[in-house]
């Protein structure tokens, strides 16, 4: 990203607290504007911030606890989480928490889990909030995203969203829970896309289940599955789906 990266200051810091975020980082000693600055540069705080404020908050009458972490020591972490009083509620409850970490590896972006109330899903809000991320995760430079897909829905909405599953273990159970549930010819067509993927990468820990998605009768065995998936933003092919997705275009 070229031009001057963005610079988080104490006023945007008061900025957030106002929006009722509450940065909370006991025995840490290095200011959080110092922390951004050093391991996180570019982050528009605020920005991103608000933008979940705006569209989480009128979701739920509960109280809502908004709270910004950070750990200065290494692997260093910023979290950011939001959530309502009956977040456990799977029908009416309100979480999302992004973790963002950079280590030797790199810098990695965690989506730990995300949730909203019945009544607001399949309204394209999932959509949105990873268009925000994306757009500071560009900002900063985060090289991979990690998801785990348990919640309601979530194994669905991230192969959609072109997340790639890491484990074969887990894509191996999905296919056995396919194998249960489909007509024998539509099983057919999920496994080859299994098998033309581990015949040639058998350890492989890429496996496209995006495929999976659009075959009509895998919707309802992903929306109950549970894996565990990344997307690689240095791989520009990849990126350009995600993007396109989360923008709406594909």
């Amino acid at each position: 990203m070229s031009g001057t990266k963005h610079i988080v200051d104490e006023v945007e810091l008061r900025s957030c607290e106002a929006l009722g975020y509450v940065i909370y980082a006991p025995g840490v000693k290095l200011a959080l504007t110092d922390f951004i600055k050093s391991h996180f540069p570019g982050l528009e705080l605020l920005k991103f911030l608000k933008e979940i404020d705006d569209m989480l908050k009128p979701m739920s009458t509960k109280k809502l606890t908004k709270v910004v972490s950070y750990n200065e020591t290494d692997p260093f972490e910023l979290v950011i989480q939001y959530f309502s009083e009956d977040s456990d509620d799977i029908n009416n409850g309100l979480a999302l928490s992004r973790t963002l970490i950079e280590d030797v590896s790199g810098k990695i972006a965690v989506h730990d889990f995300f949730r909203i109330p019945k009544a607001f899903r399949k309204g394209g809000h999932g959509r949105a909030i990873l268009n925000y991320g994306l757009q500071q995760y560009l900002n900063i430079g985060v090289d991979l995203i990690k998801v785990h897909a348990a919640l309601a829905d979530g194994g669905f909405v991230w192969a959609r969203a072109h997340f790639v599953a890491v484990d074969k273990k887990e894509v191996s159970f999905i296919l056995a829970s396919a194998k249960l549930t489909l007509q024998k010819d539509v099983f057919g067509k999920v496994k080859q896309i299994f098998d033309n993927y581990y015949s040639v990468e058998p350890q492989g820990k890429a496996f496209p289940i995006n495929k999976w998605s659009h075959i009509p009768e895998m919707e309802s065995i992903l929306r109950s599955s549970h894996w565990h998936g990344e997307i690689d933003l240095n791989n520009p092919e990849l990126l350009t789906k995600f993007t396109n997705y989360v923008t709406g275009q594909k």
